[in-house]
């Protein structure tokens, strides 16, 4: 039973980290906000 848990943990991580890098390579903000604080906002503001 501990081996089936440990598995979703893994999966559900390993899932979070492949979309969060999908997003960062895409160059989208990854914070889920994208508030006036969000350091990718900020970027996008000086470039525009």
């Amino acid at each position: 039973m501990e081996i089936i848990i440990t598995i979703g943990i893994v999966a559900l991580a390993a899932y979070i980290f492949y979309r969060s890098t999908k997003k960062r390579t895409k160059g989208e903000c990854e914070c889920g906000c994208c508030s006036s604080q969000c350091p990718v906002y900020e970027e996008h503001k000086k470039n525009s």
